[in-house]
């Protein structure tokens, strides 16, 4: 016999947000993945670990790359409003995705101009970001989460489309209603390799307007060529989703060069 369906009682707030916010695919996504071998990544992190007393983890490095990627291509560094017109922004805006209610919910914090941050001061402003949102004290965050856990499933996609229509078409900046100018700014960071993920690609959020979402991977020893021989190294696998109304192949193989470069070598630009 052919399934039968009920409803779910008590979804999470982001799977609310999720169904009402999605339509069946047609949005212009492109995507790619590139291995880094992060051997000397690995000895900076601990070493700045030693020297700092602050906990750097790879996302924080990953964030600081795709900062410095962006402040350098800015003409990437865009959204489309209006049903086509291209915007850049003025400044590069992280978001990194946070799993709350021990990974029943997700939610995200926000860092703002990146780009002119030290690493130090990246690895800062994340902790804060998320122990706010976590502890519950993030009173914006609270907000929004409270009103969709209220309202009705029919009506959480009508207020989705308002908080775009206010904050991205109109850009009216109103976080205390649940509706932030410009929610996920330039790019949206997930580290998913805390769930044993080595391989995996998102969709883009439609309420965000981001140009790239990035997960990160888990690090896994992969055979790596090293000269004419080959080496087993520790490798993370960057994968990518891209807005193609904004970025193209040509652009994107800029990006992970600028952010593999990095994530390589995070000490050559200094902390």
């Amino acid at each position: 016999m052919p399934s039968s369906f009920s409803p779910e009682d008590n979804p999470s707030t982001f799977r609310r947000i999720a169904a009402a916010m999605w339509n069946r695919p047609s949005d212009p996504t492109i995507h790619g993945f590139v291995d880094i071998d992060v051997s000397h990544t690995l000895n900076f992190i601990d070493a700045f670990r030693r020297d700092t007393g602050l906990s750097l983890t790879v996302t924080h490095v990953v964030s600081r790359a795709v900062a410095r990627a962006f402040a350098r291509y800015p003409a990437l560094n865009a959204k489309v409003r209006f049903s086509g017109r291209l915007e850049n922004r003025s400044s590069v805006d992280l978001v990194v995705s946070v799993a709350t209610e021990g990974g029943g919910d997700l939610s995200a914090a926000r860092i703002e101009r990146a780009d002119e941050l030290s690493l130090e001061d990246i690895v800062r402003a994340t902790v804060r970001a998320v122990d706010d949102t976590r502890r519950g004290s993030d009173g914006d965050y609270e907000r929004s989460r409270s009103l969709i856990r209220k309202l009705p499933w029919w009506l959480v996609r009508p207020a989705l489309r308002l908080s775009d229509f206010v904050g991205n078409e109109l850009q009216v900046h109103l976080p205390a209603l649940g509706m932030p100018r410009d929610p996920f700014g330039t790019a949206v960071i997930t580290n998913v390799g805390m769930f044993g993920i080595d391989t995996a690609f998102a969709p883009l959020v439609p309420l965000g307007r981001s140009p790239m979402l990035l997960l990160v991977t888990e690090i896994k020893r992969r055979p790596w060529a090293v000269e004419d021989r080959v080496e087993s190294r520790p490798v993370l696998r960057l994968c990518a989703s891209f807005d193609h109304r904004v970025i193209d192949g040509y652009q994107a193989g800029l990006l992970a060069t600028e952010i593999t470069d990095y994530v390589r070598t995070p000490e050559a630009s200094g902390r």
